[in-house]
């Protein structure tokens, strides 16, 4: 065969192969709706997604720092009234950053201490979630499900809660919500630190200063419990670990999130 005949066939060969590949790869954009929990959990969201062949994702995030379903609600009232009124990204309204681009997850939440809190949801959720269905319409509303914070957290204390309790009452209001939404999914980050918990007490999932927020460990496995509920994949075949994260200790943290995801949950 003529060089000519093989360098045709190569190139013919490439153009079939392209869209192929092409089709294989799956990108799913994300909106947050949330705080810093919501931070927490896309910290390494998306290397998680793009160490698992043929995923890939966008995200953007509308959150505020201690922000509540209560406050989200406001500001959309608030923005309504005043144009200048820009809180996300110091840049935009709620109503902007959903029509920004064409989302095919927005995630709420409930700020983590008011998560366990019956009372707190109804009707400021509802505003929010007609606010996404105005907005943004062909987006799937999808519910992360917050954490109870560590066992010897003085917030705990605060609240006259035990850490039990305490994720009790927020798996519950985040099932309900989900519920009252005519099923919604739920990105079981809260679960997934319990399941944890239990299997592997000597992993620290939360933040040394504050023992609420996550620490590096807790934002690795809600990251990883994120990935597989969007993706539909095993977190046990995501490869990436962050830096200087124990191999071994990031392959218990992946288990628990599969284990969560497969149904096998300890929560």
């Amino acid at each position: 065969m003529s060089i000519k005949k093989i360098v045709l066939a190569v190139v013919a060969m490439v153009i079939l192969v392209s869209p192929l590949a092409a089709e294989e790869v799956k990108t799913i954009k994300v909106l947050t709706i949330g705080n810093s929990f919501a931070d927490n959990a896309c910290t390494f969201l998306k290397q998680i997604t793009e160490s698992v062949p043929g995923c890939r994702l966008e995200f953007s995030k509308a959150n505020l720092g201690g922000c509540s379903f209560e406050r989200h609600a406001k500001l959309i009232k608030d923005c309504a009234a005043d144009a200048t009124l820009k809180p996300y990204q110091k840049s935009y309204t709620l109503k902007e950053l959903l029509q920004k681009d064409q989302w095919d997850v927005v995630t709420i939440q409930q700020v983590s201490h008011e998560s366990f809190l019956p009372k707190s949801y109804h009707p400021f959720a509802d505003e929010v979630v007609a606010c996404i269905k105005q907005s943004a319409p062909g987006a799937e509303i999808l519910i992360h499900q917050t954490w109870a914070y560590a066992p010897d957290s003085k917030r705990i204390e605060g609240f006259g809660l035990t850490r039990q309790q305490m994720n009790h009452g927020l798996v519950k209001c985040y099932a309900d919500l989900a519920q009252h939404f005519g099923g919604l999914r739920i990105l079981r980050s809260g679960e997934s630190f319990t399941a944890s918990l239990q299997a592997n007490p000597e992993i620290d999932l939360w933040n040394p200063k504050d023992r609420f927020h996550a620490n590096r460990e807790g934002c690795y496995l809600a990251g990883c419990v994120w990935f597989a509920e969007l993706f539909g994949i095993s977190a046990e075949k995501v490869t990436y670990v962050p830096d200087n994260m124990d191999p071994a200790v990031a392959a218990k943290l992946r288990q628990a999130a599969a284990r969560l995801n497969s149904g096998d949950d300890a929560g």
